[in-house]
């Protein structure tokens, strides 16, 4: 079971990365949008200020219920503002489970969205890290479709800009 600590230290690693995609997402590509049934790229951002801190307070509260209207007030973020919304998030989460322990994590019921049952610990690794995993790999995909064909893997998973090498292939 991974602890407490190292749920904190990938969600923070998820953070970095997701900072640094932001920075390559070209300026005239903030309301380019895959297709026009799915999030534009400063929805995407918006939706990540929220992404891990909703569902870890309702895992932990066991309930959904204000998750929407929590969403919501990100809605109106500009640009600018996501990258600290975002460093705000991750020191919500650090201190939403300040005071639960590695026993909490692995003894305590959840349940999650879906309904089914979990301990804390693995519902927080599917609610709020497997989310950040999964739309930090969307904003790579958004930032590169828009117009940033220099990106490439390891911006998407290590968060680090290399050299573009001819032959690569992203």
């Amino acid at each position: 079971m991974i602890t407490k600590a190292q749920f904190l230290d990938l969600c923070s690693q998820e953070f970095r990365v997701i900072r640094h995609l932001l920075k390559k997402v070209p300026a005239n590509a903030h309301d380019w949008r895959p297709t026009p049934a799915q999030r534009s790229t400063i929805e995407l951002a918006r939706y990540l200020t929220t992404a891990a801190i909703v569902p870890v307070r309702a895992t932990i509260a066991r309930s959904w219920d204000g998750a929407e209207e929590a969403e919501r007030a990100s809605d109106s973020l500009a640009w600018a503002e996501v990258d600290g919304a975002l460093v705000r998030e991750e020191a919500a989460l650090r201190e939403t489970l300040a005071p639960f322990s590695e026993r909490d994590l692995l003894d305590r019921d959840a349940t999650l969205p879906w309904g089914q049952p979990a301990k804390l610990g693995a519902a927080l690794v599917v609610t709020a890290l497997e989310t950040l995993v999964a739309y930090r790999m969307q904003l790579f995909l958004h930032a590169k479709q828009s117009g940033n064909a220099s990106i490439g893997p390891s911006d998407c998973w290590a968060g680090v800009s290399r050299p573009e090498r001819a032959t690569s292939a992203t």
